[in-house]
């Protein structure tokens, strides 16, 4: 299988109220579902019928094992999913309280797998010659996924003709020390991509302004 999108970074479980309105505290039981920014992308790419895959991490434990079937079944190949032997696969837990604006509660802690990506995790052919390639601002928030992800786009280049690199700023602010640090990472991966996804508060992060 030729992959149409290479998506890297974020991956989780995420673990969603089946009581809407109640806080945390309140909750009985929860829906398990596949989340993380780059793997909501590939899954949504391979839903339109383009073949897929995520580079990132998982623990050796059983949430990694689900979120290897999970993509599977989705159809977005697993094949560059590593394992982080000494770190748990990343929970997400989200309070549907308010349900219109619902608050996330991540546990990456002491630092998440897909954080861990190194030079020897990635399949420099594909990065060269897909035509997307999908990286994150969450993807270099620390070391040693921040080198590895900026080698990648320098390994790329600039996107030739009917190529796309794509930067999804995914910002979170419990992810970095302060916007400025979070800015200064931007700004290096700027120049290497052509297409910027984000929202308006994720925008003013990268340029220091409103969007309009």
């Amino acid at each position: 299988m030729t992959i149409e999108a290479l998506t890297i970074g974020r991956v989780g479980v995420d673990l969603y109220p089946e009581q809407s309105g109640v806080p945390l505290a309140g909750v009985s039981t929860f829906a398990k579902s596949l989340g993380g920014t780059a793997t909501n992308v590939a899954v949504a790419a391979a839903r339109l019928g383009h073949a897929t895959a995520v580079l990132t991490k998982v623990g050796p434990d059983g949430f990694g094992d689900y979120v290897r079937q999970a993509l599977d079944g989705f159809g977005v190949s697993p094949s560059y999913v590593g394992t982080s032997p000494e770190l748990q696969t990343p929970v997400v837990f989200c309070e549907l309280n308010p349900p219109a604006d619902p608050p996330l509660l991540f546990y990456r802690s002491p630092v998440a797998p897909d954080l861990t990506l190194t030079e020897a995790d990635v399949p420099w052919d594909v990065v060269e010659s897909v035509p997307l390639l999908w990286v994150t601002g969450t993807g270099v928030s620390v070391e040693p996924a921040r080198s590895t992800q900026l080698a990648m786009l320098e390994h790329r280049g600039r996107p030739a003709p009917g190529r796309w690199t794509v930067l999804d700023l995914d910002w979170r602010l419990m992810f970095w020390p302060s916007p400025e640090d979070a800015r200064r990472e931007y700004e290096l991966m700027l120049e290497h991509v052509n297409v910027v996804v984000g929202n308006r508060s994720e925008v003013e992060v990268a340029v220091s302004s409103p969007s309009t």
